[in-house]
């Protein structure tokens, strides 16, 4: 039985949920090609998954599903991260407050070694993009800033309404997952996935500018659309076929 040469890697984290969307429909039409893994809120699990990673053929390519930042990626993060409880009820439910912030850093970012990434997490296309690549990895595609948040608006100085948040949740995923079907389907280079997402991405801004009247953050929402594709940077090779 032949390898599935897609992995997609998702950690467990109440705020990423959304992007089930995209694994959810990439799994439903391609199977046989891909295997899922979904990070639980224990060190055991962000090992394994460090394990699946190191065996996955160079000839396939493994997509990320969720936070990081320039110098890092995050693993899972409980529910109840943030909430000051006593000491006993946190040992009676560890992984509500559990958080893998070092999930992959400069220090172990040779896991990548000989991979294909595809990292769907915000400011992915600056260090750790750099370093997977000094490390061995093939080809890095790492996006900039994604604000999902209200509160991730309200850092970049944008003031909007809290509708705008599923609008760009919405557009997001369908965007990530119209542009990977595509380029699954007909076994596309990690350049032509970036061209569709472009495209599709560019479709929606003319769709959105044009028929979005009555959203009063219309153009706030088209500017972010328009940054998040801008921000798509390939490391390596952007030549190698998705699948070899």
């Amino acid at each position: 039985m032949e390898d599935k040469k897609i992995l997609i890697i998702h950690p467990l984290d109440k705020t990423t949920q959304f992007l089930n969307r995209i694994k959810n429909h990439l799994f439903k039409n391609f199977k046989n090609k891909i295997h899922v893994f979904n990070i639980q809120r224990t060190e055991t699990s962000h090992e394994q998954c460090l394990q699946k990673i190191r065996d996955h053929s160079a000839k396939g390519l493994i997509i990320f599903l969720g936070h990081g930042r320039s110098d890092k990626l995050f693993g899972s993060k409980g529910d109840n991260y943030n909430a000051i409880v006593d000491e006993e009820i946190q040992l009676e439910h560890p992984q509500d407050y559990y958080y893998k912030q070092d999930f992959i850093t400069p220090e172990n970012a040779d896991v990548f070694k000989d991979k294909k990434v595809f990292c769907l997490a915000c400011n992915s296309n600056e260090k750790i993009a750099k370093c997977a690549i000094e490390k061995g990895a093939r080809s890095f595609v790492g996006f900039g800033d994604i604000p999902t948040s209200y509160d991730e608006f309200m850092d970049k100085n944008q003031n909007v309404h809290n509708s705008i948040v599923p609008k760009i949740k919405a557009e997001l995923v369908y965007i990530i997952k119209k542009g990977l079907d595509l380029a699954i389907q007909n076994n596309c280079t990690l350049k032509e996935l970036e061209s569709y997402i472009d495209f599709i991405t560019s479709q929606h801004i003319a769709y959105i500018l044009a028929d979005g009247e009555k959203f009063a953050d219309r153009y706030k929402l088209a500017d972010n659309l328009y940054f998040i594709k801008k921000s798509i940077a390939i490391f390596g090779s952007s030549s190698i076929p998705i699948i070899e």
